[in-house]
């Protein structure tokens, strides 16, 4: 192999890692294949994180799943859905820009029945973590936005969790109403059974047990909204990765609250795909992400520059033991010629010492 070739491609290398370092955009422009619906909603750009290959084919498939179930209930889903997985993007904006709130209360009068049906009861209270149009001028209204007259009532703090499965030990407050859980009791017992039934490991099937009840009565303290905790997902999907098989646990650990805690449940104190905009922090996910960029070229490079310093010693020394082989070589073939010179005056002085031997 030329050395030169080696050293430019070296180069070349460096010069990208380089270029790569020096990006500083957060914005990536979102996959139109995968997530047709939403750029046709205007989702052109999103978090440079949720635009890699891992984020584009699980989040796509959730997308599309949860449109399916929610099956047309309002005109405003695919603002929700997009902006809690793949939410807009714009340079120089510390995060993400999202629907405003009355938006999303539109989206959740429409979609309530259907939610109660599929267990998606999870996403009515991620309302309350948007902007008013009123109060921020951050959050965007869709072009042809039009809120109904009477506003949505407010979710309440006050509801205990009856289904037994769920209250177990503690007291566990909801925002649905008594009436509503005796309603979806046997959709939630058979959600409980199924996702129970796909694993063997006891932990794994009490941190579904909490996911099933917390899809269909989300947890909640006073004002405070609880999911899952993130560290739950990732002991999950460590321990038993056949459970996100399913989309209930997919699109419910994908964007759940950070942290951990002796209940298994976190509050979730801001829109959960914001954590895509932190800075300098280590994003914990529930499946394994791709190699930074950084760490590929390293990968790259120092294995290349050993090459190189290999293959020039190697050189040096070939041309070494060559220049000392002729050197040697010379040597001897002077040295044997000057013994045949030595032998043949030998002889000639034993022809002239004895005289008549021929």
């Amino acid at each position: 192999m030329n050395l030169n070739f080696l050293l430019q491609l070296a180069n070349v290398l460096l010069v990208a890692k380089l270029a790569r370092s020096e990006s500083t955009s957060e914005c990536r422009e979102i996959d139109e294949n995968k997530f047709p619906n939403c750029v046709t909603h205007g989702f052109k750009m999103t978090s440079k994180h949720l635009a890699s290959n891992f984020y584009t084919e699980t989040y796509s498939k959730i997308i599309n799943n949860m449109t399916a179930k929610l099956n047309g209930c309002s005109k405003y889903t695919s603002y929700i859905l997009c902006s809690l997985y793949v939410p807009r993007c714009k340079e120089n904006m510390p995060g993400p820009l999202l629907p405003c709130r009355e938006v999303c209360e539109e989206f959740a009068r429409g979609c309530c029945n259907q939610m109660n049906s599929n267990g998606l009861n999870w996403l009515k209270p991620l309302c309350s973590l948007l902007p008013t149009k009123r109060k921020s001028a951050t959050c965007f209204i869709p072009p042809d936005f039009k809120p109904l007259k009477k506003p949505l009532s407010s979710l309440q703090c006050s509801e205990t969790v009856s289904n037994d499965n769920c209250q177990k030990k503690e007291r566990k407050m909801t925002f649905i109403s008594r009436k509503t859980q005796k309603q979806l009791q046997d959709k939630l017992a058979i959600l409980i059974n199924k996702l129970t039934s796909s694993v063997f490991s006891d932990s794994c099937k009490e941190t579904l047990n909490k996911l099933a009840c917390a899809s269909y009565t989300p947890p909640c303290d006073g004002t405070k909204i609880k999911t899952l905790c993130k560290h739950r997902c990732s002991l999950l999907f460590d321990d038993c990765p056949e459970a996100f098989n399913f989309i209930e646990v997919s699109s419910y650990c994908a964007e759940s609250a950070q942290g951990d805690t002796t209940s298994g449940f976190c509050e979730l104190t801001r829109w959960p795909s914001a954590r895509h905009w932190d800075k300098g922090k280590r994003l914990h996910t529930v499946r394994p992400t791709s190699f930074p960029a950084g760490l590929i070229a390293a990968l790259v490079l120092v294995p290349l520059s050993v090459f190189c310093f290999i293959y020039l010693a190697v050189v040096l020394r070939r041309r070494y033991e060559q220049k000392r082989s002729g050197n040697v070589q010379e040597l001897l073939t002077y040295t044997e010629l000057q013994t045949e010179t030595a032998d043949s005056d030998k002889k000639l002085a034993l022809i002239m010492i004895r005289p008549g031997t021929k």
